[in-house]
């Protein structure tokens, strides 16, 4: 059961057990991140309960914002509470309202008619990443089933069954924030490998060649992606990690750029593991002064005339 679903083995366990135990509610709410597997897990649990794939019941409906449109209206929940009363033809009757959150609030007052006079053999699951966004009275009739974001190791089984490129795999889900779907398209996403560039030519400058004025010229060409400074700052560290195995003499397979192993060498062979360890400190709180909205342009002079001044005290 739930085979080829990844993580949320919690929530696969309680499923489980509801279903073992047929103790069925009649709405449920899936809510959680983007990403972490919510409707898959919901279009399995309607396949356990109706005994084979939704795609091929006439007792199960997927309810979704139609085409060019940001909401789910009014109408599509009429349709739903008019298909709920014709019996099905098994057991039950299962509807998926994906990105629950988009339905209007007529939508919404429709739908609570339908809970508030549930059949004996309805299902509704409502999957959202905004749980607030539904009525309170909506959220009272249901059981909520919180996913939460996905281990790392489980988002890197993903990419691989995706067939992403395994040099990409380990980067892209660390930085996915546990959710597959943005590693997938940090994984095929140019802007991140250009930003990765980046990076990597900024370490170049300022650790292995040391040149301070070059490399905070360098710093300006950040600016194109200040929005996303967090995630370059990441990415400073992790190489810094990197070299730090590579100077203890530890394994590459411990890398996150083990694709990058020539750079981290060279990073390594110019900068001593204190060194090392003090930069990731300075990263941090130039992270830290950011998140604080400090100036941008303030903050990042000083982390680069700190990194220069480390990386040529010894």
């Amino acid at each position: 059961m739930f085979e080829g679903i990844y993580g949320q083995e919690a929530v696969k366990k309680r499923l489980k057990n509801l279903i073992e135990s047929d103790r069925m509610s009649n709405a449920y709410i899936f809510s959680g991140p983007s990403g972490v597997g919510k409707f898959l897990v919901a279009k399995e649990f309607s396949r356990q309960l109706l005994g084979i794939s939704p795609d091929n019941s006439p007792d199960f409906k997927l309810i979704e914002a139609k085409k060019n449109e940001s909401s789910i209206k009014i109408d599509q929940i009429r349709n739903l509470k008019a298909d709920i009363s014709i019996k099905p033809n098994g057991k039950y009757k299962i509807y998926i309202i994906d990105e629950a959150e988009k339905m209007t609030d007529q939508a919404q007052n429709a739908l609570l008619k339908t809970l508030e006079e549930p059949s004996s053999y309805g299902i509704i699951i409502l999957v959202t990443k905004n749980e607030q966004a539904l009525l309170e009275t909506i959220r009272s009739r249901c059981l909520d089933v919180r996913f939460s974001p996905l281990m790392i190791d489980d988002i890197q089984k993903i990419l691989v069954d995706k067939g992403i490129d395994h040099d990409r795999v380990a980067v892209s889900a660390i930085f996915s924030r546990g959710s597959a779907s943005l590693a997938i398209d940090i994984a095929q996403r140019q802007e991140f490998s250009d930003m990765r560039k980046l990076v990597e030519d900024y370490l170049i400058l300022s650790l292995v060649d040391k040149k301070s004025y070059e490399s905070t010229l360098f710093l300006d060409m950040f600016k194109d992606y200040s929005n996303q400074i967090g995630i370059i700052l990441e990415m400073m560290t992790l190489y810094i990690r990197d070299t730090i195995l590579y100077r203890e003499g530890l394994s590459d397979l411990m890398m996150i750029n083990k694709d990058r192993v020539n750079i981290i060498k060279k990073i390594g062979q110019a900068v001593g593991v204190g060194q090392l360890a003090r930069l990731i400190s300075i990263i941090d709180t130039t992270n830290t002064k950011l998140d604080a909205n400090c100036n941008y342009n303030t903050s990042i002079q000083a982390m680069s005339l700190n990194i220069f001044e480390v990386v040529n005290k010894w």
